[in-house]
């Protein structure tokens, strides 16, 4: 007896199978015993088996065939080509004609006047990318309240649907052709689901929250920026500013040592020192300008401005006292915890994972909708048919795979998590609070002391100049004096420029956008950080 399997690799494993299976008289009706005997049953469980054989050998010998029809056409449509580097190591060139362009900023004849602080960062928080970036997500998920709200109303839908069919019998007969134009109209409404929709707005009004004071920490980072670029160039110019004055110095030494040398009351020792710190002078100069040339384009550029546009701002008054903070260090605590925006998006996150809890509650229980339709059919120039319904309709989840509970634990653990990121942001603004506060306290300090420093190296460098005149000094006493009021300026210029820096930090910290127009002039800060 020839064997029942047939191999999956041999040829034409279909038409070998079907000849071999045909050789058994094992269907029912053929045998001529009762059925109730074993010799029929018998019959009936090699057909069976033989209808499974056939199916299995189907089945593998199709796979094995698709299998070597993908390995000769893996990538029929070549997408590897002009897609794909050459080798590994060398760099992806491919460039879309479709890829849009970054708006770059043009560079403008005629750039504003800024008087303030104030009235720079306005400008920036109104043409800085971040803002427009930060308001637009705020715009798309004020928009996905609108979606969430649509939910709670009724859908209606029209359907139209025209055919033209033809069809032949084995017989031979053909049938006419019909034509058939269908037109329905139904309306569905959702009457109970349990808080499904109720949820999905709370998501919806959460991402809101959410975007709302990623949108204010936007507007922060960008006031933030302008503020440490605006007191690095005032600072740079300041500098500028002490070196020609050093400069203008040096050079009155040179040639009051020139003239001693003349007169044979100085050596050329004298005149080598002075050229020297001219020089000196002179080199720190040029750096200190190209210095204020690249913090000006870094304060255009943070206001939405080419880099090379020219942007004037007031010079730093450095007879100004720097700010001062007299406000209560755990008021000012609880004030950033109730005002920074960075942990009120936290929060609003712990908001946004209680919806997706609620959410996944009720995505597992049933829903009750309504549902009414009616159209028309006409046919063949017949009369139309009419034909409408009205009904209800129940949803009950009963199984899924457990899908629903994963879900639920999930969506706990994610609010857990948001719970403990809103912790640590809180923890973390409190830090950085206290860290400000310590800061500006001890820059003000330093300011205060740098401001005394150079008030007195102004008075020695003067009392050292009226000595050389008369001989009682030497050209060194005057090139220290001179390096010594230089530094003095150089400290009391970055002391300063920190202290109203540091206070810029504090007020990021504590929730302000931007600082208080009444922090350029150097007033008195304690009426101005207030709730």
């Amino acid at each position: 007896m020839a064997p029942l399997f047939v191999p999956i690799a041999s040829a034409a494993p279909l038409d070998m199978l079907r000849a071999r299976l045909l050789m058994y008289p094992c269907k029912v009706t053929e045998s001529r015993r009762p059925c109730g005997s074993a010799e029929a049953r018998s019959g009936s469980v090699l057909s069976v088996l033989g209808g499974v054989a056939a199916c299995v050998s189907l089945t593998f010998s199709g796979a094995v065939d698709a299998a070597v029809f993908q390995d000769l056409f893996h990538n029929p449509w070549g997408t590897e080509r002009g897609e794909m580097p050459t080798q590994i190591g060398h760099p992806w060139q491919h460039a879309p004609k479709d890829l849009p362009l970054a708006r770059i900023p043009q560079a403008v004849t005629a750039v504003p006047r800024f008087t303030s602080l104030w009235s720079l960062t306005q400008y920036a928080l109104a043409h800085n990318p971040q803002s427009r970036q930060a308001y637009a997500n705020l715009q798309a998920a004020a928009a996905g309240l609108g979606v969430a709200d649509a939910a709670y109303l009724p859908t209606l839908s029209l359907q139209s649907t025209a055919a033209r069919s033809e069809a032949n019998t084995t017989a031979g007969f053909s049938i006419p052709v019909q034509n058939s134009d269908s037109t329905n109209l139904t309306f569905s409404y959702i009457l109970l689901e349990f808080g499904a929709r109720r949820a999905a707005r709370d998501q919806a009004l959460a991402q809101i929250y959410l975007n709302g004071f990623d949108y204010n920490v936007a507007l922060q980072n960008v006031a933030l920026t302008v503020t440490k670029a605006y007191y690095s160039l005032i600072g740079e110019e300041a500098l500028v500013r002490a070196y020609e004055r050093t400069a203008a110095e040096d050079r009155a030494s040179l040639d009051a040592a020139q003239i001693k040398r003349r007169a044979g009351m100085a050596t050329v020792a004298d005149v080598l020192q002075a050229q020297s710190a001219l020089a000196q002078a002179r080199a720190n100069l040029i750096s200190a300008q190209a210095q204020v040339r690249s913090d000006r384009g870094v304060l255009a550029e943070s206001c939405g401005l080419a880099p090379t546009a020219d942007i004037l701002v007031p010079p730093l008054q450095t007879r100004v006292r720097p700010p001062k903070l007299g406000l209560d260090l755990r008021r000012l605590m609880r004030q950033a915890l109730r005002d920074n925006p960075s942990v009120r998006a936290a929060a609003a996150k712990v908001l946004d994972s209680q919806a997706t809890v609620r959410a996944d509650r009720a995505a597992g229980m049933p829903t009750l909708s309504f549902q009414a339709s009616g159209g028309k059919r006409f046919q063949n120039g017949l009369l139309p048919s009419e034909n409408w319904s009205l009904g209800v309709s129940l949803r009950v989840p009963l199984f899924n795979g457990f899908q629903d509970s994963y879900r639920i634990s999930e969506a706990r653990a994610l609010e857990r998590s948001s719970q403990a990121s809103l912790d640590n942001e809180a923890a973390t603004i409190r830090s950085t609070v206290y860290q400000d506060v310590q800061q500006l306290q001890g820059s003000r300090t330093a300011a205060q002391a740098a401001r005394l420093a150079v008030t007195s190296a102004r008075a020695s460098l003067a009392a050292v100049q009226a000595q050389y005149k008369v001989g009682l000094a030497t050209m060194i006493d005057v090139l220290t004096a001179q390096a010594t009021l230089t530094t003095a300026e150089q400290t009391e210029i970055q002391d300063l420029t920190t202290s109203y820096t540091d206070l810029a930090n504090l007020a990021d910290a504590l929730g302000y956008i931007a600082l208080p127009q009444k922090l350029d002039t150097g007033e008195d800060l304690e009426r101005e950080v207030q709730p």
